[in-house]
């Protein structure tokens, strides 16, 4: 039986992949239930995949004096979302839920139509809509699952007035979660949040930056004294390399904080580059798993864990603004590969004699705050990514069970 919202509770964040149609709703609703039975819940969740880029494409600098091309948006995002609706709501409930999705249309065709401040203040205003439409569907597709659900429509993170990579106002933001939130879960309901999104003081939308869904997940957790958030996305965790680059990269079962925030910030696409703060600061443990397959153990990132031995994960940076003279007078671009972990002397004095038998020219080779870093011409990156992942990287055996 679930306890009341003071109770601990669980905070999980779905992507885009994982509200990516129908089908994914469905999923999503399911594993939200399921944990709902024992705990409080609040979901974040993402826009369907791809609508963020149609809105912002949208936004960038479309002039649309008729209202066509609104019309067309509207039209677009209309037929997705309804289908979504048709597909995981049940039928007692699917007018109401169509209504919402639509009035949330006509607003954006408004909100497309009035003159804002700043580009920037247009661009907030219009992209927020992605991650409204998907949570007024997800909430009817849990509460078809047999929890009661509700979208908590005032945005309950407060920023400053940055609209793109705005910063947090931690003490406001938990005020307002403890205002809208809250009540929410201490009747028994799942709060469905709307990710990427924040508030100004104005009252203004903001939002958190690309892939902010991740950290209006922690910010919350935080918000919420939260000991647990889950970032559900489409794969099995986060990998020790970027598996478009390394096919082998392996699953790694754990991480520190500072070894996920560096990788983030290195550009691994599992997590936003800012998601590790909030859940540093409260201690929370974050758990990377697979909508797609929630029976994986995942990623478990916690307080529990100091960096581990040796090299856990490898890093690509291209274009590192630090250049090569070639033989023919011009000029090549770096890369920088880093190793992230606790490496030593031994993993550099490996890794380049590994580089030099391979003919990779490195123009730089030691240790970083990042980790160790080996800068090598940029045509090669690519090659001495896979060369030190293969080499350096150390397995860690440890499994973690899925709460």
């Amino acid at each position: 039986m679930k306890g009341p919202a003071s109770a601990n509770p669980l905070v999980i964040k779905f992507g885009g992949t994982s509200v990516g149609g129908g089908a994914a709703f469905g999923r999503a609703a399911s594993i939200a239930a399921e944990a709902a039975r024992e705990r409080p819940v609040a979901v974040v969740v993402s826009a369907m995949s791809g609508v963020t880029n149609l809105l912002l494409g949208h936004a960038a600098g479309v002039v649309d004096r008729d209202g066509v091309v609104a019309g067309e948006l509207r039209g677009a995002l209309a037929e997705r979302h309804l289908r979504a609706v048709r597909e995981v709501v049940a039928p007692e409930r699917r007018a109401e839920v169509e209504r919402r999705v639509l009035a949330l249309l006509d607003e954006l065709v408004e909100t497309i139509e009035r003159p804002a401040e700043s580009v920037k203040a247009r661009r907030a205003g219009i992209a927020v809509f992605g991650e409204r439409l998907s949570a007024e569907v997800l909430a009817g597709a849990i509460a078809r699952a047999g929890v009661p659900a509700e979208v908590v429509a005032a945005d309950p993170i407060a920023t400053d007035r940055r609209f793109d990579e705005a910063e947090v106002d931690v003490d406001e933001t938990e005020r307002r979660c403890s205002r809208y939130i809250a009540p929410v879960l201490g009747g028994g309901g799942v709060a469905v949040v709307p990710g990427f999104v924040g508030r100004a003081p104005d009252g203004s939308p903001t939002t958190l930056g690309r892939g902010g869904s991740d950290l209006s997940a922690t910010v919350i957790g935080r918000a919420l004294g939260s000991s647990e958030v889950w970032i559900m996305s489409d794969v099995n965790g986060v990998l020790d390399a970027d598996p478009r680059l390394v096919p082998d990269a392996m699953l790694m079962p754990r991480l520190s904080y500072h070894e996920a925030h560096t990788f983030a910030g290195l550009g691994a696409k599992v997590l936003h580059h800012k998601t590790m703060e909030p859940a540093a600061e409260a201690r929370m443990t974050v758990r990377v798993r697979n909508t797609f397959a929630p029976e994986t153990p995942g990623t478990r990132i916690s307080a529990d864990f100091a960096d581990g031995d040796g090299v856990r994960c490898v890093a690509l940076r291209r274009k590192v603004p630090m250049e090569i003279p070639c033989a023919n007078g011009r000029r090549s671009e770096t890369a920088m590969v880093v190793c992230i972990g606790s490496p030593s002397e031994r993993d550099l004095k490996l890794g380049l004699r590994l580089l030099r038998k391979a003919k990779i020219r490195f123009l730089h080779a030691g240790f970083a705050s990042a980790g160790l870093v080996f800068v090598v011409n940029g045509e090669r990156g690519e090659d001495a990514l896979r060369l030190l992942h293969g080499s350096l990287v150390t397995a860690d055996a440890g499994v973690e069970e899925v709460a």
